[in-house]
């Protein structure tokens, strides 16, 4: 059963270790969504001058709070903390809600605290929260901190980006943007940006508009999830509409799916013209009844539904250039690419065709994200795909690679994690590689002394408005935290 809360009602409950849900709560109620950071820097930079911290900020926007050791700590290693403060803004098609001024609607559905009808933002909300609990919570025992939020994590790492060598002093940090308890990150995916466009012949065009619309697919985070078998409904649209086009004569007029790059696309929306529209609602229909049966073990609640349409235009593209782009649609590289040979049942190279933006007399433009842990493998991919796209004409510009981040299993700090994790539930972390994009690559290359691991609580369906994060393993994750901070505090210097 859903129990819905004010934002007050729920920083009243009894949710554990209210430092750290009181900081979340905050976020919750600050919009964030990537390069619109501004307010929940603001809330962050407060914080630190309330309560000791030396604030800095750089010119990308990244801030950083020195908070001095408690007493009798002050001699400590300096350890680095780091979370990035911006969310994937993704609602409901059904939703109202405006990332840039509401605040977020929470929920607990048994023992779990998501937001309604949108993505919660506890990735990576709940790092920065906690990180914010380690300084203002003054039972704690520390060492010098450093804390680093970076902003623009989700719309490319332009915070980490932005990172300069030098400003962090740490030679250890411990990354809070892992999604799953128990697992103890040492390596991650790299990426790159494929955006590409498509100039196009568009003419006057007469007969009935109809919408047709797939929607109800889980989505999800374009690299953790991508092996799970997900449909992207860019994808799967442009399937069935190449199908239809078989059988009757359209004229496609619009195509848009998908709004992020690293987010599997839930929902795809066309608009196409026919001289035919009975018999293809028809076909719509019957086809919306085998693909529930099809896909009702992975996609239950796929829908694809069709509707009369009524806007001022009559463009449309041509029989011929329809066919085409359908087929680029259809058949574009996605998914799962390759699975690492060293680690079993681990994703190495994937693709996601994120966003396909087509409306009338305009040009096409697509947008993926390719990723691997080779970063070699991850721009010869890239360059396939570039070269698929081609084939249809498209011009194609390949950006914003980011590094992956190479595991040292050797590393002192994960040695002492894992004993601690063995000592205090007896039983053992999993060390693990993400096939996802954590700003450690980065760090790393900007700060290749500095020793790097990633934790985190349970967090499920990042990047969705499924989106939820287990109640108890931020619990425990608050547990396991504040105790390596304070196993690092007694190491001599």
């Amino acid at each position: 059963m859903a129990v819905i809360f004010s934002l007050e009602k729920i920083m009243l409950s009894q949710l554990p270790h209210m430092e750290l849900w009181k900081h979340f709560i905050e976020f919750c109620a600050i919009p964030r969504p990537s390069k619109q950071e501004q307010a929940i820097v603001t809330y962050i930079r407060q914080q630190g001058e309330k309560h000791g911290a030396i604030v800095e900020q750089d010119k990308t926007g990244n801030v950083l709070l020195r908070v001095p050791a408690t007493e009798n700590y002050e001699k400590s290693p300096i350890t680095a903390l780091q979370s990035h403060v911006d969310m994937v803004a993704q609602a409901n098609s059904d939703s109202q809600h405006d990332f840039t001024k509401d605040p977020l609607q929470l929920q607990i559905v048994d023992g779990w605290l998501k937001a309604t009808g949108t993505t919660l933002g506890a990735d990576n909300g709940i790092g920065c929260a906690a990180m914010l609990a380690l300084m203002t919570d003054k039972t704690i025992k520390h060492g010098p901190l450093e804390l680093l939020f970076t902003v623009d994590e989700e719309a490319g790492m332009g915070g980490a980006f932005g990172l300069q060598a030098g400003w962090l002093k740490a030679q250890q940090l411990l990354n809070l943007d892992t999604e799953e308890e128990g697992e103890i990150y040492i390596g991650c995916a790299g990426g790159v940006d494929i955006s590409s466009t498509l100039e196009l012949q568009w003419q006057a065009s007469q007969g009935d508009l109809l919408r047709i619309s797939l929607n109800g697919l889980l989505g999800g985070h374009s690299g953790v999830d991508i092996h799970a078998n997900r449909g992207n409904a860019n994808i799967l649209l442009a399937q069935e509409l190449l199908s239809l086009s078989q059988l009757f004569d359209i004229q496609l007029q619009s195509f848009n799916g998908g709004t992020l790059h690293n987010a599997i696309p839930r929902e795809a929306f066309v608009n196409v013209l026919t001289t035919e529209s009975e018999p293809l609602i028809q076909w719509v229909n019957n086809r919306n009844t085998q693909l529930k049966e099809l896909y009702k073990q992975s996609e239950p609640q796929i829908t694809l539904s069709i509707e009369n349409y009524t806007i001022d235009e009559n463009q449309a593209l041509p029989n011929n250039q329809t066919t085409e782009l359908l087929s680029l649609f259809a058949s574009h590289p996605n998914g799962v690419i390759k699975y690492s040979d060293d680690l079993p049942g681990v994703v190495e190279s994937s693709n996601n065709l994120g966003i396909i933006n087509l409306n009338p007399g305009k040009d096409l433009s697509m947008l993926n994200l390719c990723r691997s842990a080779n970063n070699e493998e991850r721009d010869a991919h890239a360059l396939r795909i570039a070269h698929y796209q081609q084939q249809f004409a498209c011009k194609v510009k390949i950006s914003g690679a980011y590094p992956g981040w190479k595991p040292n299993r050797n590393s002192p700090l994960l040695k002492q994690a894992l004993m601690l994790y063995q000592k205090l539930y007896n039983k053992e972390a999993m060390i693990q590689v993400i096939h996802a994009g954590l700003e450690c690559g980065l760090l790393s290359d900007v700060y290749p002394d500095c020793d790097i691991i990633s934790f985190g609580p349970t967090i499920t369906d990042a990047h969705s408005p499924r989106e939820q994060v287990n109640i108890a393993s931020v619990d425990k994750f608050w547990d396991y935290l504040i105790k390596i901070i304070g196993e690092l505090a007694e190491i001599s210097p």
